[in-house]
């Protein structure tokens, strides 16, 4: 009976100590593999001492991460290869089309075509424009997503960044009777890209100048560190805006005005995200639709 009981507890704690050493392996293999999920960590699971079957699952493990990280190398390197040829096709696209508007622009100032030649010409003209509109959006579409350097920052004073861009939509403003409402905190100075604040700026602007209908509004604030920017309008009532998909590429709201090729927000979206502010999109009761970035 002893030497039974004895048997039992030795064995008991043998199991005990197998127990001990397997939960503690277990331990360091799911630290490996979270350590593994960093795309900088490249040592394979070490499972020495686990029993066979453990071991085949860490080599699969490991197999399947080599994998992985294969094909995202290969889905970067594809996706710059895209980035790069959209870049040069609307690069080789908007040289001729720049000249062919340049001479159809002349043609225009001699003021020697009848009414009807010139109807047809201020039409072609208009469809020039908007293709190299189209061009350059195309081209800004390969950029946002195809840059992974730092983006270099500097000083901005965003208030009279964003005073004078304003300015420079009075024309559109005047012309089209648009009830305009600023509200520009002074002394806001951020450090930020500038390229990437103008390109948001000059998106938002075109995307108010294309769908406002009879109110424009831009403000900017800052309250606890936080920057608060917005653009708003309002559409017309054949306008219908889809709030959920505003910032998918190549959405465009449904109403008589179709120009534009639908990237103009996916742009600030992508840019909006590379430095780290956040972006939203509302439409209120009374058919306000306003954007607004927090950086």
């Amino acid at each position: 009976m002893i030497a039974a009981a004895v048997c039992l507890f030795l064995l008991f704690t043998v199991l005990l100590i197998k127990y001990i050493a397997l939960k503690k392996q277990l331990r360091s293999f799911i630290k490996q593999i979270e350590l593994r999920e960093d795309a900088e960590y490249n040592r394979p699971i070490s499972v020495d001492g686990f029993d066979k079957d453990i071991v085949g699952l860490a080599v699969s493990l490991n197999r399947h991460t080599d994998i992985r990280r294969t094909l995202d190398v290969e889905y970067k390197r594809n996706k710059e290869h895209l980035n790069n040829i959209i870049s040069g096709i609307s690069h080789d696209f908007r040289t001729p089309l720049t000249a062919s508007l340049g001479y159809l622009q002349l043609i225009r100032k001699s003021g020697e075509l009848s009414d009807k030649n010139a109807e047809y010409l201020d039409i072609a003209v208009q469809k020039n424009i908007l293709l190299k509109e189209l061009s350059d959006e195309f081209f800004e579409l390969s950029k946002p997503e195809g840059i992974s350097e730092e983006t270099a920052a500097e000083s901005i004073n965003l208030s009279n960044l964003i005073s004078d861009m304003v300015m420079e939509q009075y024309g559109w403003i005047q012309k089209r009777g648009i009830s305009a409402g600023f509200s520009i905190s002074d002394g806001i100075v951020i450090e930020s890209n500038r390229f990437y604040i103008m390109r948001i700026l000059q998106n938002l602007f075109a995307n108010a100048e294309k769908y406002a209908f009879s109110n424009f509004g831009v403000s900017l604030s800052e309250n606890d560190g936080r920057i608060t920017f917005s653009v708003s309008n309002d559409t017309d009532s054949k306008t219908n805006i889809d709030i959920n998909r505003v910032f998918e590429p190549f959405y465009k709201p449904s109403s008589l005005n179709e120009a534009g090729s639908g990237l103009g927000l996916y742009v600030v979206k992508c840019l909006s995200e590379k430095l780290g502010a956040r972006i939203s999109a509302e439409l209120d009761v009374n058919g306000i639709f306003k954007i607004t970035v927090i950086l």
